[in-house]
Protein backbone atom coordinates (compact mmCIF):
# COMPACT_ATOMS: atom_id res chain seq x y z
CA UNK A 1 0.00 0.00 0.00
CA UNK A 2 0.84 3.17 -0.69
CA UNK A 3 -0.13 7.02 -0.40
CA UNK A 4 -0.91 9.99 -1.89
CA UNK A 5 0.87 12.29 -3.93
CA UNK A 6 0.94 15.34 -2.10
CA UNK A 7 2.57 16.78 -5.59
CA UNK A 8 -1.34 16.72 -7.24
CA UNK A 9 -4.04 17.29 -4.48
CA UNK A 10 -6.59 17.57 -6.84
CA UNK A 11 -6.39 13.85 -7.84
CA UNK A 12 -8.90 11.65 -5.46
CA UNK A 13 -6.88 11.30 -2.18
CA UNK A 14 -6.79 7.13 -2.71
CA UNK A 15 -6.43 7.30 -6.42
CA UNK A 16 -2.33 6.69 -6.05
CA UNK A 17 -2.92 3.63 -3.98
CA UNK A 18 -1.77 0.14 -5.70
CA UNK A 19 -5.20 -1.20 -6.58
CA UNK A 20 -6.21 1.78 -8.45
CA UNK A 21 -3.41 2.51 -9.46
CA UNK A 22 -3.18 -0.57 -11.67
CA UNK A 23 -6.12 -0.30 -13.21
CA UNK A 24 -5.82 3.37 -14.27
CA UNK A 25 -2.20 2.09 -15.47
CA UNK A 26 -3.47 -0.63 -17.72
CA UNK A 27 -6.35 1.97 -19.33
CA UNK A 28 -3.00 3.79 -20.17
CA UNK A 29 -0.81 1.31 -21.07
CA UNK A 30 -3.84 0.18 -23.55
CA UNK A 31 -3.83 3.97 -25.54
CA UNK A 32 -0.28 3.33 -26.00
CA UNK A 33 -0.35 0.31 -27.96
CA UNK A 34 -0.56 0.31 -31.49
CA UNK A 35 -4.21 -0.47 -33.48
CA UNK A 36 -4.18 -4.18 -34.39
CA UNK A 37 -6.74 -6.02 -36.14
CA UNK A 38 -8.42 -7.09 -32.56
CA UNK A 39 -8.11 -4.28 -30.00
CA UNK A 40 -9.13 -5.51 -26.59
CA UNK A 41 -12.12 -4.30 -24.23
CA UNK A 42 -11.40 -3.83 -20.73
CA UNK A 43 -14.04 -4.63 -18.51
CA UNK A 44 -13.89 -2.53 -15.00
CA UNK A 45 -16.38 -3.21 -12.74
CA UNK A 46 -16.76 -3.60 -8.83
CA UNK A 47 -19.87 -2.38 -6.44
CA UNK A 48 -21.11 1.08 -6.64
CA UNK A 49 -18.56 3.98 -4.90
CA UNK A 50 -15.63 1.79 -5.72
CA UNK A 51 -14.16 4.61 -7.68
CA UNK A 52 -14.49 3.23 -11.18
CA UNK A 53 -15.66 7.14 -12.77
CA UNK A 54 -12.60 8.29 -10.91
CA UNK A 55 -9.90 5.88 -12.47
CA UNK A 56 -11.63 6.49 -16.15
CA UNK A 57 -11.20 10.78 -14.85
CA UNK A 58 -7.64 9.69 -13.77
CA UNK A 59 -6.95 7.36 -16.99
CA UNK A 60 -7.87 10.10 -19.96
CA UNK A 61 -5.62 13.22 -17.81
CA UNK A 62 -2.76 11.00 -18.29
CA UNK A 63 -3.94 9.51 -21.74
CA UNK A 64 -4.38 13.59 -22.90
CA UNK A 65 -0.74 14.33 -20.85
CA UNK A 66 0.97 11.79 -22.85
CA UNK A 67 -1.07 12.08 -26.38
CA UNK A 68 -0.63 16.00 -26.49
CA UNK A 69 -2.14 17.59 -29.84
CA UNK A 70 -0.03 17.93 -32.51
CA UNK A 71 1.12 21.07 -33.52
CA UNK A 72 -0.80 22.64 -36.80
CA UNK A 73 -4.07 20.47 -35.78
CA UNK A 74 -7.06 21.89 -37.23
CA UNK A 75 -8.86 19.33 -39.16
CA UNK A 76 -10.77 17.83 -36.39
CA UNK A 77 -11.07 17.53 -32.95
CA UNK A 78 -8.53 16.17 -30.72
CA UNK A 79 -9.61 13.30 -28.72
CA UNK A 80 -6.98 10.99 -27.22
CA UNK A 81 -9.26 9.26 -25.12
CA UNK A 82 -13.23 9.72 -25.23
CA UNK A 83 -15.12 8.92 -22.10
CA UNK A 84 -18.95 9.33 -22.48
CA UNK A 85 -22.39 7.14 -20.62
CA UNK A 86 -25.18 5.86 -23.44
CA UNK A 87 -28.35 6.64 -22.13
CA UNK A 88 -30.46 2.96 -20.78
CA UNK A 89 -32.57 1.58 -23.36
CA UNK A 90 -29.94 1.66 -25.91
CA UNK A 91 -30.15 0.72 -29.56
CA UNK A 92 -27.00 0.43 -31.13
CA UNK A 93 -28.65 3.93 -32.76
CA UNK A 94 -28.62 5.35 -29.70
CA UNK A 95 -24.89 4.24 -29.17
CA UNK A 96 -23.46 6.38 -32.32
CA UNK A 97 -25.60 8.96 -31.54
CA UNK A 98 -24.17 9.30 -27.88
CA UNK A 99 -20.37 9.03 -29.36
CA UNK A 100 -21.15 11.18 -32.34
CA UNK A 101 -22.41 13.75 -29.73
CA UNK A 102 -19.13 13.61 -27.42
CA UNK A 103 -17.06 13.75 -30.90
CA UNK A 104 -18.46 17.49 -31.27
CA UNK A 105 -20.48 16.49 -34.73
CA UNK A 106 -23.93 18.10 -35.48
CA UNK A 107 -26.91 15.73 -34.94
CA UNK A 108 -28.91 15.88 -37.50
CA UNK A 109 -32.42 14.58 -38.39
CA UNK A 110 -30.48 12.51 -41.28
CA UNK A 111 -27.77 11.61 -39.53
CA UNK A 112 -29.19 8.15 -37.93
CA UNK A 113 -28.31 6.79 -42.15
CA UNK A 114 -24.41 6.92 -41.27
CA UNK A 115 -24.24 6.99 -37.38
CA UNK A 116 -22.04 4.01 -36.99
CA UNK A 117 -19.75 4.25 -40.38
CA UNK A 118 -19.32 8.22 -39.28
CA UNK A 119 -18.25 7.25 -35.22
CA UNK A 120 -15.52 5.48 -36.63
CA UNK A 121 -14.34 7.46 -39.43
CA UNK A 122 -14.35 10.26 -36.31
CA UNK A 123 -12.44 8.10 -34.42
CA UNK A 124 -9.33 7.45 -36.68
CA UNK A 125 -9.55 11.41 -38.08
CA UNK A 126 -9.52 12.28 -34.23
CA UNK A 127 -6.35 10.16 -33.22
CA UNK A 128 -9.11 8.26 -30.39
CA UNK A 129 -6.87 5.86 -28.39
CA UNK A 130 -9.33 4.40 -26.14
CA UNK A 131 -13.03 4.67 -25.88
CA UNK A 132 -14.34 4.23 -22.65
CA UNK A 133 -18.22 3.79 -21.60
CA UNK A 134 -18.90 4.82 -17.79
CA UNK A 135 -22.66 2.72 -16.36
CA UNK A 136 -22.27 -0.20 -18.62
CA UNK A 137 -24.33 -2.29 -16.95
CA UNK A 138 -27.82 0.69 -17.51
CA UNK A 139 -27.40 -0.25 -20.77
CA UNK A 140 -26.52 -4.26 -21.15
CA UNK A 141 -28.90 -5.49 -18.30
CA UNK A 142 -31.57 -5.09 -21.24
CA UNK A 143 -33.15 -8.55 -22.42
CA UNK A 144 -33.07 -10.20 -25.87
CA UNK A 145 -32.12 -8.12 -29.14
CA UNK A 146 -31.14 -4.80 -27.24
CA UNK A 147 -28.72 -6.85 -25.53
CA UNK A 148 -27.54 -8.48 -28.85
CA UNK A 149 -28.09 -5.10 -30.20
CA UNK A 150 -25.31 -3.28 -27.75
CA UNK A 151 -22.58 -6.21 -27.63
CA UNK A 152 -22.73 -6.01 -32.10
CA UNK A 153 -22.21 -2.22 -31.76
CA UNK A 154 -19.23 -2.46 -29.09
CA UNK A 155 -18.15 -5.48 -31.26
CA UNK A 156 -18.27 -3.23 -34.82
CA UNK A 157 -16.53 -0.15 -32.97
CA UNK A 158 -13.15 -2.08 -31.77
CA UNK A 159 -13.24 -4.01 -35.12
CA UNK A 160 -14.25 -1.16 -38.11
CA UNK A 161 -12.69 2.03 -35.71
CA UNK A 162 -10.04 -0.12 -34.58
CA UNK A 163 -9.63 1.50 -31.44
CA UNK A 164 -9.83 -0.35 -27.96
CA UNK A 165 -12.29 0.01 -25.52
CA UNK A 166 -13.17 -0.05 -21.56
CA UNK A 167 -16.14 -0.07 -20.39
CA UNK A 168 -17.74 0.41 -16.87
CA UNK A 169 -19.90 -0.69 -14.02
CA UNK A 170 -21.29 -2.99 -11.64
CA UNK A 171 -20.24 -7.10 -11.24
CA UNK A 172 -23.05 -8.12 -13.67
CA UNK A 173 -21.61 -6.33 -17.20
CA UNK A 174 -18.67 -8.95 -16.82
CA UNK A 175 -20.95 -11.45 -16.74
CA UNK A 176 -22.53 -10.20 -19.87
CA UNK A 177 -19.60 -10.33 -22.01
CA UNK A 178 -18.40 -13.20 -21.05
CA UNK A 179 -21.38 -14.74 -22.55
CA UNK A 180 -20.13 -13.35 -25.53
CA UNK A 181 -17.86 -16.06 -26.84
CA UNK A 182 -15.57 -13.44 -28.89
CA UNK A 183 -16.00 -10.40 -27.07
CA UNK A 184 -14.77 -12.64 -23.76
CA UNK A 185 -11.32 -13.89 -25.90
CA UNK A 186 -10.87 -10.22 -26.15
CA UNK A 187 -11.82 -8.99 -22.51
CA UNK A 188 -9.45 -8.07 -19.56
CA UNK A 189 -11.12 -8.03 -16.66
CA UNK A 190 -10.52 -5.34 -14.26
CA UNK A 191 -12.53 -6.01 -10.99
CA UNK A 192 -12.23 -3.54 -7.88
CA UNK A 193 -11.96 -5.46 -4.28
CA UNK A 194 -13.75 -3.85 -1.55
CA UNK A 195 -11.02 -2.85 0.74
CA UNK A 196 -10.75 -5.55 3.33
CA UNK A 197 -10.04 -4.58 7.44
CA UNK A 198 -7.21 -4.11 8.78
CA UNK A 199 -3.80 -1.89 7.58
CA UNK A 200 -5.23 -1.83 4.11
CA UNK A 201 -8.49 0.66 5.08
CA UNK A 202 -6.32 2.54 8.20
CA UNK A 203 -4.00 3.50 5.30
CA UNK A 204 -7.28 4.38 3.19
CA UNK A 205 -9.19 6.38 5.76
CA UNK A 206 -5.38 8.25 7.10
CA UNK A 207 -4.82 9.35 3.60
CA UNK A 208 -8.33 10.64 3.11
CA UNK A 209 -8.25 11.89 6.13
CA UNK A 210 -4.93 13.70 5.04
CA UNK A 211 -6.85 14.55 1.69
CA UNK A 212 -9.51 16.44 3.34
CA UNK A 213 -7.41 18.69 5.61
CA UNK A 214 -8.82 16.82 9.12
CA UNK A 215 -7.35 17.97 12.30
CA UNK A 216 -4.73 15.39 13.60
CA UNK A 217 -5.69 12.77 10.87
CA UNK A 218 -3.98 10.06 11.52
CA UNK A 219 -6.15 9.33 14.84
CA UNK A 220 -8.08 7.76 12.57
CA UNK A 221 -5.51 5.46 11.39
CA UNK A 222 -5.69 3.94 15.35
CA UNK A 223 -7.28 0.72 14.75
CA UNK A 224 -10.89 0.83 16.99
CA UNK A 225 -11.15 4.24 14.94
CA UNK A 226 -10.65 2.52 11.44
CA UNK A 227 -12.44 -0.28 12.32
CA UNK A 228 -15.48 1.32 13.10
CA UNK A 229 -15.68 3.41 9.88
CA UNK A 230 -14.63 0.28 8.14
CA UNK A 231 -17.77 -1.79 9.51
CA UNK A 232 -20.10 0.98 8.39
CA UNK A 233 -18.41 1.54 4.90
CA UNK A 234 -18.88 -1.87 4.01
CA UNK A 235 -15.32 -1.86 2.30
CA UNK A 236 -16.82 0.72 -0.47
CA UNK A 237 -14.62 3.48 -1.25
CA UNK A 238 -17.00 6.34 -1.54
CA UNK A 239 -18.51 5.11 1.40
CA UNK A 240 -15.15 6.14 3.74
CA UNK A 241 -15.16 9.20 1.83
CA UNK A 242 -18.18 10.00 2.70
CA UNK A 243 -18.62 8.83 6.44
CA UNK A 244 -15.73 11.02 6.98
CA UNK A 245 -17.47 14.42 5.24
CA UNK A 246 -20.73 14.15 7.02
CA UNK A 247 -18.56 13.69 10.53
CA UNK A 248 -17.06 16.94 9.67
CA UNK A 249 -20.06 18.59 8.70
CA UNK A 250 -21.52 17.24 12.31
CA UNK A 251 -18.93 18.39 13.72
CA UNK A 252 -18.92 22.12 12.44
CA UNK A 253 -22.75 22.20 12.88
CA UNK A 254 -21.74 22.05 16.60
CA UNK A 255 -19.23 24.83 16.49
CA UNK A 256 -16.29 22.35 16.38
CA UNK A 257 -13.64 21.91 13.87
CA UNK A 258 -12.11 18.13 15.24
CA UNK A 259 -14.27 15.50 14.48
CA UNK A 260 -15.08 12.95 17.77
CA UNK A 261 -16.21 9.92 17.27
CA UNK A 262 -19.36 10.31 18.45
CA UNK A 263 -19.64 12.82 15.25
CA UNK A 264 -18.45 9.57 13.29
CA UNK A 265 -21.44 7.84 15.17
CA UNK A 266 -24.08 10.25 14.07
CA UNK A 267 -23.01 10.06 10.50
CA UNK A 268 -22.94 6.36 10.56
CA UNK A 269 -26.35 6.28 11.45
CA UNK A 270 -27.20 7.99 7.92
CA UNK A 271 -25.24 5.78 5.79
CA UNK A 272 -27.24 3.06 5.64
CA UNK A 273 -30.00 4.60 3.57
CA UNK A 274 -27.58 5.48 0.90
CA UNK A 275 -24.96 2.90 0.97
Amino acid sequence: MEGIDPAQPKLPFWIDFKEARQAVNTLVGVAHDEPDERPPVIILVGQSGMGKTSILREAKRRIDLNFPQPPGWNDARYTPMLRTVIPASPTSLKINLTLLWKQGWPITTSIHRIADLKVVELLGRQRTRLVAVDNVHAILTAGGKARRDTLDAFRFLMSEGNVPMVVAGLDVAADIFAEDVELAYRSIILKLKLWPPGEPSQQLIQALARGMHMIEPDRFFEPDTAEFIWRHSRGVTGNFKRLLHWGGKIAKEDGRQRVEFDDLRAAAAMLPALA
